[in-house]
C-alpha cells in the first residue's frame, strides 16, 4: 500500500444489537469454558466436555444427541442476535492474537458470523510482536520508553511491513468462501462462491508525531488525532468490515506508528460506537484476573473501574523509584504492563493527575508511564467518552467473542458507561421522599402501602435513583433465605416505582438491571408479588409462577406473611 498518498482499498466484491449479559460464576469461566489445547484434529461437541469446543473450520455436523443444546442457546440468543443487529462494534485485536495462527483462525470465524447476523464492525489489527521481530531481523534491539515504543527509521520501516503482513493475516482469513457442500446446500452457483465478506482499510487514521517529550525524541511514533468517521461509516454502508492498523497519517503525509489501543480508542468514539471489543492476550493480565476473582460479577461501571485504576496506580506510584532507560520489546502486551512500569521516570506524576490527563486529552501517555492493564484503560476511556459498553475477552476462549455477546453470563469482563449513575443505598433521609414517591401508586392500590415507620424499618434494604438532589425512582430488594421446596436462595424486589414524569426513559430497566447484579452475588432467584404490573417485568424476563401465598419458590415463612385478600401473582427470574 502507496502510505503516501490519500486512498482507501477495498477488496472483494460487496455482500451483502442492547442486550447483553455478563458471568457471575468465576469456577464457569475457569472450568466450563476452559478450553483444551490446541489441535489439528477435529474436537467433538459435548455437554460433557470441559467446554463447548468446536473444531475449527471443520465440515462436522451437530450430533443429534447435542440439538437440544443448540436449540436452547439459539433461543436464548434470540433477543441479543435483534439487539446487536445494524450495531457498531470495534474490536482491538491486539498483536499477539494476530501472531498465533489458532487464535486468529477462530477470532476470524467469530467475527464472520457476527457479520452474518448483521453487525457493523471495525477491526484495529495490531502488530507488536511483527514489528520486533522485523527490527530483531535487521540487527537492532526493539527501544521503548514510558511504555511507547521509540520508532526510529528501521522500526518504522519494519512497522510498515508489520501492518501489512498483519492485514494480509486477517483479510485472507475472512475471504474464505463458502465450502462446495455449504454452496450446494443453499444453491449457491460456482462462480458465485466468493469471499463472505468484503474487507476495506485506507488512511482512516489522522495522527501527529508525538515529539519530543522530556528529552525523549519518538521520531516516528505518532499519537491518534482522529479517525474519519464518515468515511468509515460510507464503507459499513454498504456492508464492509473496516480493518484500521498501527499506522496513521500525519497532514504532511508522513504514516506514523500509533499504537493499538489508542486507534480502538479514537474509532469507538469517533464512530459513536455501541461497544468496543477489547480482545486480551492469550496468557492474560495479572490484575485483570485479580480482578476477576475478587469481583462477584464480570460487569464493572466505569467510575469503579477507575477506582480500581487509582488505586493500582497509586501502588505503582508508590513502587516505581527507579529510573528509566530504554527497554527492549516485551513478549506480549501482558507483559508489556509491567515492562512499562519498570522504565517509568523517577518523576512519575501522582495517579489522579495522570488518569485526569488522560481522560480529557485521551492520551494514553500518563497511563502507559503507570503501567496500567491497557484492556481495562481503553474500556474506562471510551465509557467516560459516550461509548456505553466496552468488553474485555481472553483471546484463549474458544467462541469466547459469541458467548460474550449472545448469552445471558458471557465470558469476559465488561465496563459500562455510567448507565447506572444517580444509583445508591437509600438512607434515612430518604425515607420522606420515598414514601412521597410511593403514595399514588398506593393510592391506585398498584402496591402495597407502607407507612414512614415500615420504611424507615425496611431503609436498609431499598436503593433509589435520583438526579440533582431529586428522587426519581426507587426499589427495595431484601433476602427471604433458602426455599424449602427447591433448595434456592431467594430475594424479594418490592415497591418498585418510578416517578411519572420520568417514566419510558430507562430509569426503570437502569434501576432493575443494577439491582439483579447486586443480587447475583447472594441470591439464586429473584422474585416479586404484583397484582398491576407483571407485563412490565415479564418483558424484561419474569416468569409467572402463580399464586404467590400457595408457591413453594417462597420460603414458608414468607408465605406466611401474605394477605391472601390481594390474591397477588408470583414472578421470578432466575440470577444464576
Amino acid at each position: 500500500m502507496d502510505t503516501s498518498r490519500a486512498c482507501t482499498h477495498v477488496y472483494g466484491p460487496p455482500v451483502r444489537c442492547r442486550a447483553r449479559g455478563w458471568q457471575q460464576n468465576r469456577n464457569r469461566k475457569s472450568n466450563a469454558h476452559a478450553r483444551p489445547p490446541y489441535t489439528t484434529q477435529p474436537q467433538s461437541l459435548s455437554p460433557s466436555s470441559s467446554g463447548l469446543s468446536r473444531p475449527a473450520l471443520s465440515d462436522m455436523g451437530l450430533a443429534k444427541a447435542d440439538y437440544d443444546l443448540f436449540v436452547k442457546f439459539f433461543r436464548q440468543a434470540s433477543p441479543y442476535i435483534e439487539g446487536h443487529r445494524g450495531r457498531t462494534f470495534v474490536i482491538a485485536i491486539p498483536g499477539d492474537v494476530v501472531d498465533s495462527p489458532p487464535l486468529l483462525e477462530r477470532l476470524m470465524e467469530d467475527v464472520l458470523l457476527l457479520h452474518g447476523l448483521g453487525v457493523r464492525l471495525v477491526l484495529v489489527v495490531g502488530a507488536r510482536m511483527k514489528i520486533d521481530e522485523a527490527v530483531r531481523a535487521g540487527g537492532s534491539e526493539p527501544q521503548f520508553l514510558r511504555g511507547y515504543r521509540v520508532t526510529d527509521d528501521v522500526a518504522m520501516a519494519a512497522a510498515v511491513a508489520a501492518a501489512g503482513t498483519a492485514r494480509m493475516m486477517v483479510e485472507a482469513r475472512l475471504s474464505r468462501a463458502p465450502t462446495v457442500t455449504q454452496s450446494r446446500e443453499l444453491r449457491t452457483t460456482r462462480n458465485k462462491r466468493a469471499p463472505r465478506v468484503t474487507t476495506a482499510s485506507g488512511n482512516y487514521v489522522a495522527a501527529k508525531r508525538k515529539g519530543v517529550v522530556d528529552g525523549i525524541d519518538y521520531q516516528h511514533t505518532g499519537s491518534v488525532r482522529f479517525v474519519q468517521s464518515e468515511a468509515v461509516a460510507r464503507q459499513l454502508e454498504h456492508g464492509n468490515i473496516v480493518l484500521l492498523s498501527n499506522l496513521g497519517y500525519s497532514a504532511s503525509g508522513e504514516p506514523l506508528n500509533c499504537d493499538c489501543y489508542s486507534v480502538a480508542v479514537r474509532a469507538a468514539i469517533d464512530l459513536s460506537a455501541d461497544k468496543l471489543v477489547v480482545v486480551s492476550p492469550p496468557d492474560g493480565d495479572p490484575f485483570m484476573e485479580t480482578l476477576t476473582n475478587e469481583k462477584s460479577t464480570n460487569w464493572l461501571p466505569v467510575h469503579e473501574a477507575e477506582r480500581l485504576l487509582l488505586e493500582k496506580s497509586s501502588k505503582e506510584d508508590g513502587d516505581s523509584s527507579s529510573s528509566s532507560s530504554p527497554s527492549s520489546s516485551p513478549s506480549s502486551s501482558s507483559s508489556s504492563s509491567s515492562s512499562s512500569s519498570s522504565s517509568s521516570s523517577p518523576a512519575s506524576p501522582s495517579s489522579h493527575r495522570a488518569l485526569r490527563n488522560a481522560r480529557d486529552d485521551l492520551d494514553f501517555d500518563t497511563w502507559y508511564e503507570l503501567g496500567l492493564p491497557m484492556p481495562l484503560l481503553a474500556a474506562c476511556m471510551v465509557c467516560k467518552s459516550g461509548v456505553k459498553r466496552a468488553h474485555v475477552i481472553n483471546a484463549s476462549i474458544d467462541g469466547g467473542l459469541l458467548l460474550e455477546l449472545y448469552s445471558t453470563d458471557g465470558v469476559g469482563y465488561m465496563i459500562t458507561s455510567d448507565h447506572y449513575e444517580g444509583i445508591r443505598p437509600a438512607t434515612s433521609r430518604d425515607i420522606s421522599n420515598v414514601h412521597a414517591l410511593l403514595q399514588p401508586m398506593v393510592e391506585k392500590g398498584v402496591i402495597v402501602e407502607r407507612s414512614h415507620d415500615t420504611i424507615a424499618e425496611e431503609i436498609r434494604h431499598f436503593t433509589v435513583l435520583e438526579r440533582d438532589n431529586k428522587l426519581l425512582a426507587c426499589a427495595y430488594v431484601r433476602p427471604l433465605g433458602v426455599s424449602e421446596a427447591t433448595g434456592k436462595t431467594v430475594s424479594e424486589l418490592g415497591a418498585f416505582c418510578v416517578h411519572p414524569d420520568y417514566r419510558g426513559g430507562g430509569k426503570g430497566d437502569s434501576l432493575l438491571q443494577y439491582l439483579e447484579e447486586k443480587e447475583k452475588a447472594r441470591s439464586d432467584v429473584l422474585v416479586l408479588m404484583t397484582t398491576r404490573t407483571a407485563d412490565w417485568f415479564m418483558q424484561r424476563g419474569f416468569r409467572g409462577e402463580g399464586v404467590a401465598y400457595e408457591s413453594d419458590l417462597l420460603p414458608a415463612a414468607r408465605r406466611e406473611e401474605i394477605d391472601k385478600r390481594r390474591n397477588s401473582q408470583l414472578y421470578f427470574k432466575r440470577l444464576v
